[in-house]
C-alpha cells in the first residue's frame, strides 16, 4: 500500500461512517509493528567505569542515503595521510542515520514489540514519486540521559579561520551507547526494514543487488553483504556490487519475522549513531586560522587535492585534519591556503595566503 492508498482508504473510511462515528478519540492503531529481540550479555562489552545499564532500548533508526568524500576511499599518497584516513574516516559502505523513527524498552534475550505511527517523510524516502524507498536498521542502545530516544553525534571538525569561519566544534556528544544493530554495514550480512512506494527501482542507496525487490509498504530484508574490493570494482565500472551469497537473501512480512539484534562492543557499531553534516561526498574547505590550531589528539597529514570531475589544484596542498580519539564520531577538517567557501577551485578566492602561509602551517606552500 502507498501514501496516496493510504489516504484514500482513510477518507473513504471517514465518509462511509458520517452518521455513525464510534470511537473518536480512542487509541489510535499502529500502522505496522515489528518483533524485536536483543540478544547477549552485556556483562563484559560495557566502556570502562559503566558498570550497569540505565534503560536498555532499541530504536527504529532511518538510514541516509550517503557518499563518502574522495580523500578517504582513494588510494592514500602517503603513510601519514593513510593514517588520518584511519583515524578520520568511517566505513564508506557503513549505515548512515538519518532519524530515529520510534523506540522501545527491551529485555535482553526476551521479544519485545516495535510499533511506528507514522510514515517515514519523504526526506527520508529516495526516488521519485512513482518509485520511493526508505531502509532502517533497529538499534540497541543504553538510554544514558534518560529522554527515551536515541542521540546521534555528529562530527568535530576543527576551527576555520576568517571573520565568518565557524569555531572549533565542542558541541558535546550523545551520551547514549550503542550495543547493536541489525544493520550495521553494507560488507556484512544485515536484517533491516523497508518501506516502497510504487514500483522499485534498484539504485545506490544500500542495494542488495542478486536479492529479490523489495515489496510494497514495510517488510523485513536480509542480505548477505558484499565485499569492499567488489563494490569499489564495480562502482568503477558503473554497476552495484552483487551479494556474495544471493541464497542468504530474503524478504518477509514484519508479522513473519523476528528481528534478532545481537550485542556488539560499542567499538564496533557505535558509528550506527553518527549522523553526517553533509551526505553528497562534498568537501567544504576551511580557510587556516591565523593562529595555530589545537591539533592535540588529532592526526593530520598534507596531501594534494583530489583530482575529479574535470577540476585540478595541481599546485595546491590540503592539510588534513581527524577528530579525537574520544569523539563518537569519525571526522574530517580540510584547510587549503586559497580557496572559497563554497568552491576551492574558484576563480577569485575568499582567501589566499599562498604568497604567505601563517606561521604554524606545516605544509608544503
Amino acid at each position: 500500500m502507498n501514501r496516496v492508498s493510504l489516504t484514500l482508504l482513510i477518507i473513504s473510511g471517514a465518509l462511509s461512517g458520517c452518521g455513525n462515528v464510534q470511537g473518536v478519540g480512542g487509541p489510535v492503531p499502529p500502522l505496522v509493528t515489528f518483533q524485536v529481540e536483543a540478544t547477549g550479555d552485556l556483562t563484559n562489552l560495557r566502556p570502562s567505569g559503566i558498570t550497569s545499564d540505565a534503560s536498555l532500548q532499541v530504536a527504529l533508526v532511518w538510514g541516509a542515503q550517503w557518499w563518502t568524500e574522495p580523500f578517504c576511499i582513494l588510494p592514500p599518497e602517503s603513510d601519514a595521510a593513510a593514517a588520518v584516513i584511519a583515524a578520520g574516516c568511517r566505513d564508506p559502505f557503513g549505515f548512515v542515520p538519518a532519524q530515529v523513527g520510534a523506540t522501545v524498552p527491551v529485555s535482553l534475550n526476551q521479544p519485545t514489540s516495535l510499533s511506528l505511527y507514522s510514515l517515514p517523510t519523504a526526506a527520508l524516502l529516495v526516488g521519485g514519486v512513482t518509485s520511493r524507498v526508505g531502509y532502517a536498521s533497529f538499534v540497541l542502545y543504553d538510554d544514558r540521559d534518560g529522554d527515551g530516544t536515541l542521540d546521534l553525534s555528529t562530527p568535530h571538525t576543527a576551527p576555520s579561520g576568517g571573520r565568518d569561519g565557524p569555531p572549533e566544534d565542542e558541541s558535546p556528544d550523545s551520551s547514549d551507547i550503542v550495543y547493536g544493530a541489525s544493520f550495521v554495514t553494507m560488507t556484512a550480512p544485515d536484517l533491516r526494514v523497508s518501506y516502497l512506494e510504487g514500483t522499485f527501482m534498484p539504485s545506490a542507496f544500500y542495494p542488495r543487488q542478486g536479492c529479490k525487490d523489495p515489496a510494497q509498504w514495510f517488510q523485513v530484508l536480509g542480505a548477505s553483504g558484499f565485499s569492499a574490493a567488489d563494490a569499489l570494482t564495480a562502482s568503477a565500472m558503473g554497476t552495484l556490487p552483487t551479494e556474495s551469497d544471493p541464497s542468504a537473501c530474503s524478504e518477509n512480512g514484519p508479522e513473519a519475522t523476528v528481528m534478532p539484534v545481537p550485542a556488539r562492543a560499542p567499538s564496533e557499531v557505535g558509528e550506527v549513531a553518527c549522523a553526517e553534516r553533509t551526505t553528497d561526498g562534498s568537501v567544504r574547505y576551511r580557510q587556516p586560522p591565523t593562529d595555530a590550531p589545537d591539533l592535540t589528539d588529532r592526526v593530520y597529514a598534507c596531501a594534494h587535492l583530489p583530482c575529479l570531475g574535470g577540476q585540478s589544484q595541481p599546485d595546491l596542498i590540503q592539510l588534513v585534519v581527524s577528530g579525537r580519539s574520544g569523539d563518537n564520531c569519525k571526522g574530517l577538517t580540510h584547510y587549503t591556503l586559497r580557496g572559497c567557501r563554497e568552491d576551492v577551485a574558484c576563480a577569485i578566492p575568499d582567501w589566499d595566503f599562498t604568497a604567505t602561509a601563517p606561521s604554524w602551517w606545516p605544509c608544503p606552500g
